[in-house]
């Protein structure tokens, strides 16, 4: 009855009230229960970082809706499409890039994206062009710059290549230098196909000499100057020592141009030098084979306890001190080959 006895002024009055309330509180809660553009930037990482990819994409499609200009969200979003649609990377990465008045940084961001996007679909010569278009930008790019040179070297553009690499030395000293010996046997290997042996030659040397060796220049510089029998021995030797999973077949190699020659003592020097510099479970199974095939059986067994004191534990010490306590030829020849073979494959050293 007091709500009939109202005027309809003072019922008007209520009913604003009371709405402007229940505006202000929904206003209120949703700028509490709605996160910012950032926050949901965020959010987005958050949820990529959780590999929660749909969710990121849901947070990016929104922040774009409210705002076409957000470069990060655009970038973002494309890099997660890319996986299940590189086309459609290709596109939303393609709108960053032509949008006028872009910062620098972003530009480069963007066709960074859009590279990744042509190396993913396998479309070299556009991610090439991308490629080219951040070092128009950023010189010293070093993400570009090895992405350029591996697809020069992919397309067996070797002098291309080793431009770059060269560009990369330049710009971080800590970048493997061994690349460029790689490069310039690639150089050489390219010259050899077209039978220009003295470039041939000239590259696989320009190969060798640098601080890192890419070892396939050795093997093939000793196998190019094979009438050279100590030069070739020293190229062999050289393989081994920078290819040591390999070096098996280079003493065997070695062992056999010596024999070609009759250099037959110079078989053993060449195992005892190398055991000088250190431990090597080849040298030493094929030492100690000499060593009793000349009957030294006695210099064989102080070889095997001078390494037994600080290699006690190692496989090939423990293999030959057996087969010095067995006469049977076969069976040490046997014990000698298993030997070879477990340290050819790097069972034991």
């Amino acid at each position: 009855m007091e709500f009939l006895s109202l005027s309809n002024l003072q019922i008007t009055l209520i009913i604003t009230l009371f709405l402007a309330l229940l505006i202000f509180y929904l206003v209120n809660n949703r700028s509490k229960n709605i996160p910012s553009d950032a926050e949901a930037f965020n959010l987005a990482l958050k949820a990529l970082v959780d590999g929660n990819k749909d969710k990121a994409y849901m947070l990016l499609r929104e922040i774009i809706a409210k705002d076409s200009s957000n470069i990060d969200a655009y970038l973002l979003l494309g890099d997660i499409v890319r996986e299940k649609d590189v086309q459609q990377a290709i596109k939303i990465h393609q709108t960053v890039v032509l949008r006028p008045q872009i910062a620098k940084d972003k530009k480069i961001e963007a066709h960074i994206a859009l590279s990744k996007d042509f190396l993913v679909g396998g479309n070299l010569i556009r991610a090439e062009n991308e490629l080219n278009n951040i070092i128009k930008l950023e010189s010293s790019n070093k993400w570009a710059l090895l992405n350029l040179k591996e697809i020069a070297t992919k397309n067996k553009n070797w002098k291309d290549a080793l431009n770059y690499e060269k560009k990369l030395m330049k710009i971080d000293s800590d970048h493997k230098k061994n690349d460029e010996s790689m490069l310039n046997y690639y150089i050489a290997m390219d010259y050899k196909s077209k039978d220009n042996i003295k470039n041939y030659a000239y590259y696989l040397e320009k190969s060798a000499a640098c601080e890192k060796i890419h070892p396939d220049s050795l093997l093939e510089l000793a196998n190019h100057n094979i009438n050279n029998t100590d030069l070739a021995i020293t190229y062999y030797k050289l393989y081994a020592k920078n290819k040591p999973s390999k070096r098996t077949m280079a003493y065997n190699k070695v062992e056999n141009l010596l024999f070609d020659n009759q250099r037959f003592d110079d078989v053993e020097i060449l195992y005892k030098e190398l055991l000088n510099d250190g431990f090597d479970g080849f040298a030493f199974n094929r030492l100690i084979d000499i060593m009793l095939e000349k009957n030294e059986k006695s210099e064989a067994s102080e070889l095997v306890d001078r390494f037994m004191k600080s290699e006690h534990a190692c496989h090939s010490i423990r293999l030959n001190k057996l087969k010095l306590e067995i006469d049977n030829f076969e069976v040490r020849k046997s014990i000698s080959t298993l030997c070879n073979e477990m340290i050819r494959d790097e069972i034991i050293i």
